[in-house]
């Protein structure tokens, strides 16, 4: 997490004393997730994110965004979790799972024109609601912070931004044991509003 901050705050101070404008908006998407590991169904589910966003572009082709989304992750657990996690498994536990977090993508943008550009950065999302009962005695099942490498596009019209990106995740989030990794991938595609 300090290494995230520290990337951050050095790209807010190179974007401070860039000589071009900051632009900011909100933007949401519909994506597909996807959480690949033992005891879970590893298929795409819909989700999707709301929040802002904010880019500086520090010379024609080059420049720097970031975003701060709330969004939602719906995996569903597989017909074999109770096999998998014999021990400390809820055998009343419910199939679909609720998974919301604050995510903080950092991305370099690299403008191939006016109005297409590629993204590309990591991606840092705490997990702050859970809604599941996979485990004995209320254990949480998912670890709270989940890191991923981030790219895309971005095709600006003015006022208007459509995008689309895949995030693919670099952290085990599974919290009960060390035996199988749970990694995340998500399929997003959406809409941005320029405020300025």
């Amino acid at each position: 997490m300090k290494k995230l901050l520290s990337v951050f705050l050095l790209f807010s101070f190179i974007s401070v004393h860039a000589q071009r404008t900051i632009h900011y908006g909100v933007k949401f998407d519909g994506g597909l997730y996807k959480l690949d590991g033992e005891g879970i169904q590893s298929k795409y589910t819909l989700g999707g994110q709301i929040g802002v966003f904010g880019y500086r572009d520090f010379s024609s082709r080059w420049g720097f965004a970031s975003e701060l989304m709330v969004s939602q992750a719906n995996p569903k657990k597989a017909g074999d979790f109770a096999a998998k996690y014999i021990y400390t498994s809820n055998s009343m536990a419910n199939t679909s799972i609720r998974l919301n977090y604050l995510t903080i993508p950092l991305l370099i943008r690299y403008n191939i024109n006016q109005i297409v550009s590629l993204n590309a950065g990591p991606q840092y999302s705490f997990l702050f609601f859970e809604d599941e009962n996979l485990l004995t005695y209320n254990r949480v099942a998912f670890k709270r912070s989940d890191f991923a490498a981030a790219a895309g596009f971005t095709l600006t019209f003015d006022k208007l931004h459509v995008f689309g990106r895949y995030l693919w995740g670099l952290s085990d989030i599974n919290n009960i044991d060390d035996r199988y990794k749970w990694k995340s991938q998500q399929a997003q595609l959406g809409l941005g509003f320029n405020i300025r």
